[in-house]
């Protein structure tokens, strides 16, 4: 990268299984055009491995001008971050089990998994050294051991199998009433 040497940055990011992962960075303040015409500015934020055959990446980014570095460093590696959640999302808390009909639905089910999954990752981040090792899966069970569940007498059961029941029955007419109106 032919930048000057202020708009440079070299960080080890991660230690790999064959030694330490180290990017170069660079970053130029842009502007960004459409139709032809000028339109706004952003910053373009190039990563690049260390090493014989670098291979690299860009990015554009509307961070303010006084965005620092690590920031952007920070920001080129969270997709990794996110891939663990979503594997754990959908083995330990049934990310992958739903079954909706609508957007608004998958988007609620979606939201729901992400924050049970931030709570389980908080609960451990602040367990610290008590439970260095501790897996999503451990974490679930420690929570049904540590949080009561509730216990139903048989007329709250009863009173809740009924009110699902006529929940269900009620969806069935409107969805029957809406086919009928549609066909």
């Amino acid at each position: 990268m032919n930048l000057p040497a202020s708009r440079g940055y070299r960080r080890k990011v991660s230690e790999g299984t064959k030694g330490p992962i180290a990017y170069a960075f660079a970053r130029q303040r842009v502007t960004l055009c459409k139709e032809g015409l000028p339109d706004r500015p952003v910053w373009l934020v190039i990563k690049r491995t260390v090493g014989t055959n670098p291979v690299y990446s860009y990015y554009s980014s509307n961070a303010p001008a006084s965005t620092p570095w690590r920031i952007f460093v920070w920001l080129s590696g969270v997709r990794w971050a996110i891939e663990p959640c979503f594997e754990e999302g959908k083995t330990e808390l049934g990310m992958d089990h739903y079954e909706v009909r609508k957007y608004p639905g998958w988007h609620h089910h979606m939201l729901t998994t992400m924050l049970a999954h931030f709570f389980l990752w908080h609960l451990k981040l602040r367990l610290k050294k008590k439970a260095p090792a501790l897996t999503v899966s451990q974490l679930r069970t420690l929570l049904a051991v540590v949080l009561p569940l509730r216990t139903y007498t048989i007329e709250e059961v009863l009173e809740l199998v009924a009110w699902v029941q006529r929940r269900t029955h009620q969806a069935y007419h409107s969805h029957r009433e809406r086919r009928q109106e549609d066909g």
